[in-house]
């Protein structure tokens, strides 16, 4: 047998005939390996256009888009959330008289209430004096979490402002100044604020201040959006199953691109933004729209708020 393939081999077209099966196979395994890519890549391309199709109708664009301008980023653009009730106050409808602003929506039955917030930093107040420059309620700092030290306070001045404001017939409202970096520390803060309550009357809301310090010695800065909202939700609950109106208090920026007001809209909520007109997008029951008032029985500037609810006629 071997001697018959060496005299087969010998002659030149059975060579020939060997090279080109050999060619034909090879041609065949390198279309197969062709064949196999150019349909991996049609099927990613398929995928990348399928893509593209869901970020066109996903993409951030003015239609769909909350932006605003931040101190250090500049103009932003955030994706709107549906779900959460838009501002619906009217810019043409917001007036000041005698340094006081006012909002009133006919339309809307919206007649706003003119308030302050204070702490211990206001020093001595003359409430009557207070009462009768205009002002309707007060929301008062009853205590705050040190932002070092993580201890618990009570405000040096709460329970002689809160008896103040009560004898000469202003509404109250309390809020606490939180650093809590976990839910139990949240709640540990309502529990705190609860008891501190017992005995007065609390026409206006109960609210949750979280802010970012921004220094190296503050225990809050790495806190994530996920933790400060958990801690919202254990500070709100609680409040509220203590029979308060539970309210969360920040500034646009925190509330925009630190908390998920879709998760939260449940609460009311208390905007600080100091402007002629808001610009915050979604809805809000009372607004701090000035840090330098000057209100006759207080010798230091004071916060000024509007609350579009009155809440002491509403029972809330």
């Amino acid at each position: 047998m071997a001697f018959k393939i060496k005299e087969w081999l010998k002659k030149p077209k059975n060579i020939f005939l060997i090279i080109q099966t050999a060619a034909i196979i090879a041609l065949g395994v390198i279309l197969g390996v062709v064949m196999s890519r150019l349909n991996s890549l049609e099927e990613r391309a398929v995928a990348v256009s399928a893509q593209l199709h869901a970020m066109e109708d996903s993409v951030i664009s003015p239609e769909n888009a909350v932006s605003f301008n931040d101190g250090a980023m500049g103009d932003v653009w955030l994706s709107r959330l549906t779900d959460v009730p838009e501002n619906p106050y009217k810019s043409e409808l917001f007036t000041f008289e005698n340094g006081i602003m006012r909002y009133n929506d006919e339309e809307l039955g919206i007649s706003s209430r003119v308030g302050i917030d204070v702490s211990y930093f206001q020093g001595d107040i003359d409430w009557e004096k207070v009462k009768a420059s205009g002002i309707e309620f007060v929301m008062l700092r009853i205590g705050y979490r040190g932002y070092e030290s993580g201890k618990l306070n009570v405000d040096e001045r709460f329970t002689e402002y809160i008896e103040g404001a009560e004898a000469a017939g202003l509404h109250v409202g309390v809020y606490f100044f939180s650093q809590a970096v976990h839910p139990e520390e949240a709640l540990e803060e309502a529990r705190f604020v609860a008891e501190l309550l017992e005995g007065y009357k609390i026409a206006y809301p109960v609210v949750y201040d979280w802010e970012m310090i921004g220094t190296s010695e503050a225990r809050t800065d790495e806190v994530s959006p996920e933790v400060l909202n958990q801690c919202c939700v254990a500070f709100c609950d609680y409040i509220r199953q203590s029979g308060y109106t539970a309210m969360i208090y920040a500034n646009r920026r925190t509330a925009l691109m630190k908390m998920n007001m879709s998760r939260l809209k449940e609460y009311d909520f208390w905007l600080a933004e100091y402007r002629d007109e808001p610009s915050y997008p979604y809805i809000f029951t009372m607004w701090q729209y000035a840090s330098d008032g000057k209100i006759d029985g207080i010798e230091t500037e004071v916060d000024m708020n509007i609350s579009f609810i009155d809440y002491a006629k509403s029972g809330m």
